[in-house]
């Protein structure tokens, strides 16, 4: 009876661990997939000024339009995603002038075992770091 009772809480301790580590890795799936699409809207945002300045043709952004395209694109679309806590990290910005870089960060929670969370401070941290070529 013990041994059966020990096992019973093994295994749920067990179906308890793989649903939580599910879940944050479903949440990350989400975050990197929301930092992608970001990263595409921000590549295709031009810097007007450097393009015209330039004139060679070639598609430029800027660390500014890309994190203005990054940051409007978390607001309007992290609530439909279920990221409320998304935002965007470092570094996110454009290296070169013709790559978007975009970092986003949330804290994922543990659906099984608020309670443990409670104790250790509130979640999971999850960071992603994605790029977009532009043109």
């Amino acid at each position: 009876m013990i041994l059966t009772l020990g096992l019973a809480m093994v295994v749920l301790a067990l179906i308890f661990v793989v649903a939580s580590v599910s879940a944050v890795q479903i949440e990350r799936k989400q975050l990197l997939a929301m930092a992608d699409a970001a990263a595409l809207d921000a590549a295709t945002r031009i810097d007007a000024a450097a393009y015209y300045a330039s004139g060679s043709g070639e598609v430029e952004v800027s660390d500014a339009t890309v994190r203005a395209a990054v940051g409007q694109y978390v607001a309007s679309h992290r609530v439909a995603l279920g990221l409320e806590r998304a935002r965007m990290g470092e570094p996110t910005g454009s290296p070169d002038g013709r790559t978007a870089r975009v970092t986003l960060v949330t804290v994922a929670d543990l659906p099984l075992v608020p309670w443990f969370l409670e104790e250790m401070g509130a979640g999971v941290p999850l960071r992603v770091t994605t790029t977009a070529r532009a043109g």
